[in-house]
C-alpha cells in the first residue's frame, strides 16, 4: 500500500524538481525569459540629438559652395525649393515681395543666370559677417511672404553679399533666403541688383 503513495510521488518528483527555480537548468531557464523580457521592453536607445536649424542651414551652404567650386549647377538644383523665386519687386503699397518665380523644368533655362559668374567666384567665399538669421518677427513683407512656405517653428537664413562691379564705381550685390521645407533645408529664393528673368 505504501508503494502505492510513493510511486506517483516519485513519478512527479523529477517533473517538479526540472521546473523549479533553484534548479540549475530551471534557473537557466528562467533567467534566458528575464534577458529576453528584459531586452523586449527596454526603450531604443535614443538616436544621435538631430541638428538644429543653424546646423542644417550651414551644412547646405557648404554642400552649395562646395557644388558652385565645381560648378556643378545641375546638383545645385536639388539645393532648392520649387517654384524658387528669382526676384524682388515693389508693390503698388510700396512692400518688395518674391516673383519671378521657376519651378524645377525650368531651372536648366535660368540656373546660368541664377548661378551667373560673380556668384560663382564670390559666394564660396562668404564668411560670417554675410550670413544672418531673418527675425521671425519681421515686419519686411518679402521675408514674411517666404515664410508661408517654411515648416511652422523653423528659421530663415540669409546669405547677402555686396562687391564692386568690375570696371565701374558702382557696387553690386546678390542674395540667396534659405528655410527648411518638409523638414529639410533648401534655398527659397535669390534677389540680386540684376533680375534673372
Amino acid at each position: 500500500m505504501r508503494w502505492k503513495r510513493i510511486i506517483p510521488v516519485l513519478i512527479a518528483l523529477p517533473f517538479l524538481i526540472c521546473c523549479t527555480s533553484e534548479n540549475g537548468r530551471g534557473q537557466q531557464t528562467s533567467e534566458k525569459k528575464s534577458v529576453i523580457n528584459a531586452v523586449n521592453r527596454t526603450p531604443a536607445k535614443p538616436e544621435k540629438p538631430g541638428l538644429n536649424d543653424e546646423q542644417e542651414f550651414r551644412k547646405l551652404l557648404e554642400v552649395l559652395k562646395a557644388d558652385l567650386k565645381k560648378k556643378n549647377l545641375n546638383s545645385v538644383g536639388s539645393l532648392l525649393h520649387f517654384p524658387f523665386y528669382t526676384s524682388q519687386k515693389t508693390t503698388s503699397g510700396g512692400k518688395n515681395a518674391p516673383v519671378d518665380p521657376i519651378d524645377l523644368n525650368e531651372f536648366n533655362n535660368y540656373k546660368t543666370a541664377i548661378f551667373n559668374a560673380d556668384v560663382l567666384r564670390i559666394l564660396p567665399l562668404c564668411k560670417e559677417d554675410n550670413l544672418s538669421e531673418i527675425d521671425e518677427k519681421t515686419d519686411e513683407f518679402y521675408y514674411q511672404s517666404l515664410k508661408k512656405v517654411t515648416d511652422s517653428g523653423s528659421k530663415m537664413y540669409e546669405v547677402y553679399m555686396q562687391y564692386p562691379e568690375s570696371g565701374t564705381q558702382a557696387e553690386n550685390y546678390f542674395s540667396f533666403i534659405f528655410g527648411k521645407v518638409n523638414g529639410k533645408f533648401k534655398m527659397l529664393s535669390t534677389y540680386a541688383k540684376w533680375p534673372v528673368k
